[in-house]
Protein backbone atom coordinates (compact mmCIF):
# COMPACT_ATOMS: atom_id res chain seq x y z
CA UNK A 1 0.00 0.00 0.00
CA UNK A 2 0.83 3.44 0.49
CA UNK A 3 2.30 3.66 3.58
CA UNK A 4 4.34 0.33 2.72
CA UNK A 5 5.93 2.92 -0.21
CA UNK A 6 6.43 5.70 2.15
CA UNK A 7 8.67 3.46 4.18
CA UNK A 8 10.59 2.69 1.22
CA UNK A 9 10.69 6.19 0.32
CA UNK A 10 8.88 5.79 -3.06
CA UNK A 11 6.81 8.77 -2.71
CA UNK A 12 6.48 12.39 -1.66
CA UNK A 13 4.87 11.17 1.54
CA UNK A 14 7.92 8.95 2.61
CA UNK A 15 10.51 11.87 2.55
CA UNK A 16 7.93 13.89 5.27
CA UNK A 17 7.88 13.44 8.44
CA UNK A 18 4.75 14.43 10.34
CA UNK A 19 4.24 15.81 14.15
CA UNK A 20 1.93 13.67 16.04
CA UNK A 21 2.50 15.37 19.40
CA UNK A 22 -0.10 18.65 19.25
CA UNK A 23 -3.57 17.99 20.06
CA UNK A 24 -6.28 17.28 18.12
CA UNK A 25 -8.23 20.02 16.52
CA UNK A 26 -12.15 20.08 17.57
CA UNK A 27 -14.37 18.88 15.16
CA UNK A 28 -16.81 22.53 15.24
CA UNK A 29 -13.44 24.63 14.01
CA UNK A 30 -12.36 22.29 10.95
CA UNK A 31 -14.45 23.89 7.87
CA UNK A 32 -17.20 21.59 6.47
CA UNK A 33 -16.66 19.21 3.85
CA UNK A 34 -20.02 21.09 2.20
CA UNK A 35 -17.24 24.45 1.85
CA UNK A 36 -14.15 22.96 0.71
CA UNK A 37 -15.72 21.13 -1.97
CA UNK A 38 -16.94 23.89 -3.49
CA UNK A 39 -13.42 25.37 -4.61
CA UNK A 40 -12.68 21.88 -6.53
CA UNK A 41 -12.68 22.66 -10.56
CA UNK A 42 -11.39 20.23 -12.86
CA UNK A 43 -9.51 21.50 -15.54
CA UNK A 44 -10.36 22.32 -18.83
CA UNK A 45 -11.14 19.51 -21.10
CA UNK A 46 -13.04 19.91 -23.94
CA UNK A 47 -14.77 17.23 -26.16
CA UNK A 48 -11.79 16.82 -28.54
CA UNK A 49 -9.39 15.59 -26.04
CA UNK A 50 -11.82 13.58 -23.82
CA UNK A 51 -15.20 11.81 -24.95
CA UNK A 52 -18.60 13.24 -25.09
CA UNK A 53 -19.25 10.48 -21.99
CA UNK A 54 -16.55 11.41 -19.91
CA UNK A 55 -17.08 15.15 -20.14
CA UNK A 56 -20.75 15.15 -19.26
CA UNK A 57 -19.45 12.32 -16.18
CA UNK A 58 -17.30 15.17 -14.87
CA UNK A 59 -19.83 17.90 -15.45
CA UNK A 60 -22.68 15.69 -13.37
CA UNK A 61 -19.61 14.89 -10.96
CA UNK A 62 -19.02 18.40 -10.08
CA UNK A 63 -22.18 19.53 -9.76
CA UNK A 64 -23.32 16.81 -7.28
CA UNK A 65 -20.27 17.39 -5.39
CA UNK A 66 -21.17 21.06 -5.46
CA UNK A 67 -17.65 21.68 -7.47
CA UNK A 68 -17.28 23.53 -11.11
CA UNK A 69 -16.13 21.65 -14.08
CA UNK A 70 -14.49 23.64 -16.97
CA UNK A 71 -15.99 23.15 -20.78
CA UNK A 72 -12.41 23.44 -22.34
CA UNK A 73 -12.40 25.33 -25.33
CA UNK A 74 -14.66 23.03 -27.44
CA UNK A 75 -17.85 24.28 -26.35
CA UNK A 76 -21.01 22.36 -24.67
CA UNK A 77 -23.91 20.58 -26.21
CA UNK A 78 -26.48 23.09 -26.32
CA UNK A 79 -28.97 20.54 -24.39
CA UNK A 80 -26.71 20.38 -21.63
CA UNK A 81 -26.66 23.89 -21.25
CA UNK A 82 -29.98 24.60 -18.85
CA UNK A 83 -29.38 20.78 -17.47
CA UNK A 84 -28.55 21.94 -14.19
CA UNK A 85 -27.32 18.42 -13.18
CA UNK A 86 -25.34 17.92 -16.78
CA UNK A 87 -23.80 21.68 -17.53
CA UNK A 88 -20.61 22.91 -17.19
CA UNK A 89 -20.15 25.70 -14.43
CA UNK A 90 -17.18 27.28 -16.39
CA UNK A 91 -17.42 28.03 -20.10
CA UNK A 92 -13.89 28.34 -21.45
CA UNK A 93 -13.29 30.58 -24.62
CA UNK A 94 -9.84 30.41 -26.74
CA UNK A 95 -8.96 31.81 -29.97
CA UNK A 96 -11.08 29.63 -32.40
CA UNK A 97 -14.00 30.64 -30.12
CA UNK A 98 -15.19 26.79 -31.17
CA UNK A 99 -18.83 26.56 -29.64
CA UNK A 100 -19.50 29.95 -28.55
CA UNK A 101 -22.81 31.27 -28.72
CA UNK A 102 -24.66 34.09 -27.11
CA UNK A 103 -26.70 30.94 -24.98
CA UNK A 104 -23.54 29.42 -24.53
CA UNK A 105 -22.21 32.55 -22.94
CA UNK A 106 -25.18 33.11 -20.88
CA UNK A 107 -25.47 29.83 -19.08
CA UNK A 108 -21.94 30.28 -17.23
CA UNK A 109 -21.05 31.06 -13.47
CA UNK A 110 -17.89 31.49 -14.86
CA UNK A 111 -16.05 32.50 -17.85
CA UNK A 112 -12.40 31.71 -18.77
CA UNK A 113 -10.74 33.70 -21.30
CA UNK A 114 -7.72 31.26 -22.81
CA UNK A 115 -5.11 34.07 -24.09
CA UNK A 116 -2.41 31.42 -25.63
CA UNK A 117 -2.09 28.26 -26.58
CA UNK A 118 0.63 25.73 -25.85
CA UNK A 119 1.35 22.87 -23.35
CA UNK A 120 0.23 23.10 -19.54
CA UNK A 121 1.61 21.70 -16.75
Amino acid sequence: GVDDQSENLMTLRGLLKFKNDRPAVPLEEVEPVSSVVKRFSTGAMSYGSISKEAHETLAIAMNQLGGKSNTGEGGEDVDRLLDPKRRSAVKQIASGRFGVTSLYLTNADDIQIKMAQGAKP
